[in-house]
């Protein structure tokens, strides 16, 4: 199912994620596209934890990150997620652009669904899941 949900979060870049020039390490970047997508799945209406209740996992199978521009300490980025995809995987794009508007990185993810007791990878969206797209977007139509 092709779908187009965006979410836009914000974040101040912590002391803990810069090295001692005060740019962010690149493995933090991960973190902030973990927050980002969690606000978008909460905003969906079917999170993580709704997905584990259901009986599902849904692992990072593949993350693409291209780096163009730093951030700094106390920077403020702001992380525009999408939901691209919602087939046999969930597939989200994120841009991270900082206060001036100016890119600073773009990443691609792409997470299977793993039924939890059996460890099977599912090659369709659970119902839930469907529930949770369709009211969403009836709800946007509004």
């Amino acid at each position: 199912m092709r779908v187009e949900i965006s979410h836009v979060s914000t974040f101040k870049v912590a002391f803990f994620d810069v090295d001692s020039m005060e740019v962010m390490w690149h493995g933090n970047y991960v973190k902030y596209l973990e927050m980002a997508r969690c606000e978008l799945l909460d905003k969906l209406g079917y999170n993580y934890i709704a997905m584990k209740k259901d009986g599902y996992a849904f692992p990072i199978v593949k993350l693409d990150v291209k780096y163009v521009r730093p951030a700094f300490f106390n920077d403020v980025i702001k992380v525009t997620t999408t939901l691209s995809e919602c087939e046999t995987f969930l597939k989200f794009h994120y841009l991270i652009e900082n206060e001036k508007g100016e890119k600073l990185s773009e990443a691609n993810t792409a997470q299977a669904v793993i039924e939890m007791k059996s460890l099977q990878t599912c090659f369709e969206m659970p119902e839930a899941l469907k529930k949770a797209l369709k009211a969403y977007n009836e709800k946007e139509k509004r």
